[in-house]
């Protein structure tokens, strides 16, 4: 601890002076001063310093031949470019860019050459968890629609999975009354500040209504499981949000369905579905351990167990219970389908190529905990909603550790990202001083905010990164 304070205190004096000798450079460089790029020399690569920080930090790079044009040098932090601010020809300024991943390399082209140093850059990932909406647990009422996010309230716990579309609306259900009383669907955009209450009064005879996001079609869809009921329906945002009927549900085999009867209610057993990029079908885990595909123009839902079918003697899909709430594809490779199940306290993988279900992270005795390490080291306890971003990091609303979790798909390391494991709470803050209770929902925007789905809370939060 003394001697990262240490360096610390030599690096908030030296660092800054650095800069200034830098700046001063530059100055002469304005003038006519340093070492214009020659093309018939080599790019040469010395040192960098610092050798770690956060978004935006100045980094100094050491070398030869980089030339004074700023406009001809190309700095990459991994794949992500950092805007380069300054050269002198054998010194050069440049920002770290955002969320480049925690190892970089940094890779330097000017002209025709390109070159990369043998160091790497660490980089920090700083989170910040706030509350868009909710928070209070007394609350005794639930919104009607129209009000500002800041004054909102619930008297429900968010229980299910959250989705959000394109244009950052982020969609959920609340079940607002007790025992057979009714669903509501709602949008909240944090930009605008208000929630809006789409559908009320939506039955809950014998299950529960869940939604998806279809990116193909960039629509929210709302399932409504009850016993006579195989509708879909989508709330259709270019048309002040109203809800529109889509396909009616066919099944092949008709057989498939839970035990204890009713057409589908197996769509809102506590499952989640997701559309596939390349085919444009949606893919789910129901009731029981079947495995399905829907397409949602024409409805027809099709058992796709394979193997898996318990039916014909098969162990069920990752197995014949526990809940699967959160599903996302590989961003690269979407024959690669990542879901999760509260059983079995595991992130699961189906390759489509192999159709073989296996554990990618979490323990293979299905064993609960907290542990962050290698994904088959790693311990979880009942894991929802799953998300990947751009990198392919993989997020995880780890529901009864309290907290939200991180896999770095390229190298397979589970880390704690926010939250205060296995200590329910709720604090907002820096992400290891801020506190979920039983966190369910989480997605994604396409800025990179997460938003989560704080179950016992009753709230929606934030977790901005840098």
């Amino acid at each position: 601890m003394k001697k990262k304070r240490l360096m610390r205190f030599v690096w908030g004096f030296a660092f800054p002076l650095a800069i200034c000798l830098m700046a001063t450079a530059c100055s002469d460089d304005e003038t006519g001063g340093g070492v214009p790029y020659d093309a018939s020399k080599p790019l040469v690569l010395e040192s960098f310093f610092p050798t770690e920080g956060a978004l935006a930090t100045k980094v100094i790079l050491k070398g030869s031949n980089f030339g004074t044009d700023v406009d001809m040098i190309h700095v990459y932090f991994n794949e992500k470019e950092a805007p380069v601010i300054s050269s002198t020809g054998d010194r050069m300024l440049v920002l770290a860019p955002k969320l480049p991943g925690e190892d970089c390399i940094v890779r330097v082209v000017v002209g025709e050459q390109e070159k990369t140093f043998e160091q790497h850059f660490a980089y920090e990932i700083r989170t910040n968890v706030t509350t868009v909406v909710g928070g209070d647990r007394s609350a005794t009422s639930y919104p009607k629609g129209g009000e500002n996010l800041a004054e909102v309230q619930f008297n429900c716990e968010m229980d299910r999975p959250i989705v959000i579309d394109s244009e950052n609306n982020i969609y959920f259900i609340l079940h607002i009354g007790e025992g057979n009383n009714p669903d509501a669907v709602y949008v909240i955009n944090e930009e605008s500040g208000k929630i809006r209450m789409l559908e009320s009064e939506i039955t809950t005879f014998l299950n529960q209504n869940y939604i998806c996001y279809d990116q193909n079609t960039d629509r929210c869809y709302r399932f409504h499981g009850n016993i006579g009921s195989n509708e879909l329906y989508f709330y259709d945002r270019y048309n002040d949000f109203a809800q529109t009927r889509g396909a009616t549900i066919t099944w092949t085999p008709s057989t498939m369905r839970p035990e204890y009867g009713g057409d589908w209610n197996q769509w809102s057993c506590k499952h989640q579905w997701i559309a596939r990029p390349s085919d444009k079908y949606w893919y789910g885990r129901i009731d029981q351990g079947y495995f399905a595909r829907v397409d949602p123009e024409s409805g027809e839902t099709i058992d796709i167990s394979g193997i898996y079918d318990p039916r014909e003697g098969g162990p069920g899909f990752a197995g014949k219970h526990g809940e699967c709430n959160g599903m996302a594809f590989d961003p690269e490779d979407d024959t690669k389908l990542y879901f999760s199940m509260t059983e079995l306290n595991a992130i699961m993988l189906y390759d489509f190529n192999t159709q073989q279900v296996s554990i990618y992270a979490g323990s293979s005795t299905g064993l609960s905990g907290w542990m962050d390490g290698r994904a088959r080291e790693a311990l979880f306890n009942s894991p929802r909603q799953i998300c990947i971003d751009e990198d392919r990091n993989m997020y995880i609303a780890d529901s009864e550790n309290h907290c939200i979790r991180k896999i770095v798909m390229s190298t397979g390391y589970v880390s704690t990202f926010a939250g205060t494991p296995q200590v329910p709470g709720y604090a907002n803050g820096t992400g290891d001083v801020a506190q979920f209770d039983t966190p369910v929902g989480l997605v994604m925007s396409k800025e990179g905010i997460l938003y989560v789905g704080d179950r016992r809370n009753r709230a929606i939060r934030r977790i901005g990164i840098e």
